[in-house]
């Protein structure tokens, strides 16, 4: 959900919200003592089994009730209670798969028509060989399903693979095992455009945050050094909590502006660090919102939860996080927190043009510039579009994804080696890849 949209077009997703809406209630989470004070509001889906076949299918029949919830925060507690059900939304799209638009094909029978599945990120042998692996190969000669998107960069139709498109879809095969459904690139907007470039956003971010950790690249610090009325009243929350965020530039040779942070809570025994990153054209605004998220993401991370002894057993958006937020796991960052190297927020540029169009036009370039192909797929639902909201699924099969799931992080895929080069950072091969879990929940 993007930070660009005003109170009113919010408004209308109140018609979402009731015992027979997509949201059936929504409450606020209460803030931590000494956390940073957000109103930050929670909108439940219920079980979405009784009325999609593909969840059932997913889950096994099992209650997806408090799974696919929708967090927001803001500060008007107002906005923050629309925000909630502006990612329920999101979320519920992404689980109701249209049966009637998927086609079973291999993707050489279908050739320039669909996207090359051999260009999408790929579990390396050793990754395979893995006795816990859940992942397959890439086999561009095996039948999967496909969904036509449509091609931003070529400005054509083409067909992309559906267990890259929504969130609760099973394999059905063993080539469909490739990869695991992921919720990165989807988003919502009133407007159609914002909405990709929202998309778009979270891919390049997402990508960041895989080279980040794995190839523990050491980014510039970023100074916050600007006084901006959008700014303050999020520094001051933070300023007046026990959580210190160190940020970093980790703009990658896309060159959108990309930052990474770390909160540092050493007095808490749960969670010692936490990390968050965002991509958007506008880095004052970037920054407010990982202030905001961050206060969202504390409160989830510090709810107790099972998790896996063994690493490689990680499968959950909360099992890495909470392994590499323990407080003895801190030095763990110091490729990061050690870096003397730093740059000012106020050096970076505001990239709006202040028309959607164009700037949506801006982010394909830059991606085609790295040889990237950026597809959308329109996944907008009959109560979505009542409520005049588009909702989509922006794939950039090039870039580097992230993953929940420690025996396969994808670590055959090109870019992990070849992006830290191109930056002039040090490219590990495999063998010394980073091999704790994923931080990032």
């Amino acid at each position: 959900m993007g930070s660009q949209q005003d109170l009113g077009q919010l408004a209308e997703l109140d018609q979402l919200v009731g015992p027979l809406g997509v949201v059936n209630g929504i409450s606020r989470l209460p803030n931590h003592a000494g956390e940073p004070g957000f109103p930050i509001y929670i909108a439940r889906i219920g079980d979405l089994n009784s009325i999609s076949a593909n969840v059932q299918e997913s889950t096994d029949g099992a209650s997806t009730r408090g799974q696919i919830d929708g967090a927001g925060g803001a500060i008007d507690p107002v906005k923050a209670s629309k925000l909630c059900v502006a990612e329920a939304l999101e979320r519920y799209a992404s689980c109701v798969v249209p049966e009637e638009q998927i086609i079973w094909a291999t993707s050489d029978d279908l050739g320039d028509q669909a996207i090359d599945i051999r260009r999408f990120p790929e579990c390396s042998p050793t990754e395979l060989a893995n006795p816990r692996s859940v992942h397959a190969p890439i086999d561009p000669t095996a039948p999967i399903r496909w969904v036509k998107g449509w091609s931003l960069t070529h400005r054509r139709p083409v067909y992309v693979p559906a267990v890259s498109t929504w969130l609760h879809i099973r394999a059905r095969t063993e080539a469909e095992r490739f990869t695991m459904p992921i919720s990165t690139g989807c988003a919502t907007h009133s407007s159609l455009s914002q909405a990709i470039i929202n998309g778009l956003g979270e891919v390049i971010e997402r990508d960041a945050i895989a080279l980040t950790w794995l190839q523990k690249i050491p980014w510039p610090r970023l100074e916050i050094d600007v006084t901006d009325e959008r700014l303050a009243p999020f520094l001051d929350k933070y300023n007046n909590s026990h959580v210190r965020t160190e940020f970093f530039n980790a703009t990658t040779d896309v060159g959108v502006p990309t930052f990474y942070s770390v909160d540092l809570t050493p007095d808490n025994k749960v969670l010692g660090q936490m990390v968050m990153c965002n991509t958007s054209l506008d880095p004052v605004d970037s920054v407010a919102k990982m202030l905001r998220e961050s206060a969202s993401s504390r409160i989830a991370m510090q709810a107790q939860r099972q998790r896996p002894a063994d690493v490689d057993e990680f499968t959950s958006v909360f099992h890495g996080a909470s392994y590499m937020g323990e407080p003895d796991q801190a030095s763990e960052f110091d490729f990061l927190l050690k870096n003397t190297r730093s740059e000012k927020l106020s050096s970076i540029p505001n990239m709006l043009s202040g028309d959607p169009e164009q700037d949506l036009e801006d982010m394909v370039a830059r991606l085609a510039a790295i040889g990237a192909e950026a597809v959308v797929v329109e996944i907008t639902t009959d109560e979505a579009r009542r409520a005049g909201f588009r909702v989509v699924r922006v794939i950039v099969p090039e870039l580097m994804p992230l993953s929940f799931v420690h025996t396969g992080r994808y670590l055959a895929h090109p870019r992990l080696y070849e992006a830290p080069k191109t930056m002039g950072y040090t490219s590990h091969p495999e063998e010394q890849i980073n091999p704790l879990p994923q931080p990032f929940a």
